[in-house]
């Protein structure tokens, strides 16, 4: 009987040793968005003015990556067809997929999560921009992002002839950007520290041919557009 006991025992044990090592009472990040209030018309750098109706971003897993890991796991979610909308929760990780509608910023950040990491130093944030999971927030209204990772509606303007072209741009690939903070990130004590990550969608149509949106869906308008959104995004902690 005595030995029938002891492996039960023995795995409890284990299972709270792991379990006090990856917890830390008082180690709090929030992680929030900030998008720039939308002028009434953006500005490509060709001087070409965009007038939007919509512009949409589904985003998926935010993950706060330790130094010590980082070569490690740096490709872990740079493989497009890994990306998922819906991820495990982890004391390093939020999962829940939304909907970000980017002509409702206003210069102001939203949390929308809280993430209660181990001690260590991190280095760096990983977001994900992927098609929404059908419990995403902010669906109910933007039914396209089930299949969408991005999407932008508007007109664009000619500077010389005023006339307009409308056009529509959808992304259906996902688009993951691994943000460097400018010091790593030490969290050796208790503390609430504040990440923002911020998106800059009034530099996505830089370097776009806009004759090109009579094919909105070829490759080098896509290209161009998700390497655009990629280099918009920037981290800081406060």
């Amino acid at each position: 009987m005595r030995s029938r006991l002891a492996a039960p025992a023995v795995l409890l044990t284990l299972l709270l040793t792991f379990g006090c090592t990856r917890t830390t009472e008082g180690i709090e990040v929030d992680i929030a968005y900030e998008t720039p209030a939308t002028p009434q018309a953006v500005r490509s750098d060709a001087d070409t003015r965009i007038w939007l109706d919509r512009a949409l971003i589904a985003m998926g897993p935010v993950e706060l990556v330790e130094c010590d890991n980082f070569a490690r796991v740096l490709g872990r979610f740079f493989t497009a067809s890994r990306a998922k909308a819906h991820a495990p929760e982890t004391p390093t990780q939020l999962g829940t997929p939304f909907v970000l509608d980017l002509l409702e910023g206003t210069g102001f950040s939203f949390v929308v999560g809280t993430l209660r990491p181990p001690p260590g130093r991190y280095c760096s944030l990983r977001v994900v921009g992927t098609p929404a999971d059908s419990d995403a927030v902010g669906l109910k209204n933007n039914a396209e992002m089930l299949d969408h990772s991005v999407v932008l509606s508007g007109e664009a303007e000619d500077t010389n002839t005023l006339e307009r072209t409308p056009f529509l741009l959808q992304l259906r690939a996902p688009v993951v950007r691994e943000l460097r903070f400018d010091e790593p990130l030490v969290l050796d004590r208790p503390t609430t520290v504040n990440i923002s990550v911020r998106i800059d969608h009034m530099r996505w149509f830089d370097g776009i041919d806009f004759a090109q949106f009579a094919q909105p869906e070829g490759a080098a308008v896509q290209q161009k557009l998700t390497t655009n959104i990629e280099s918009s995004m920037a981290a800081e902690s406060l």
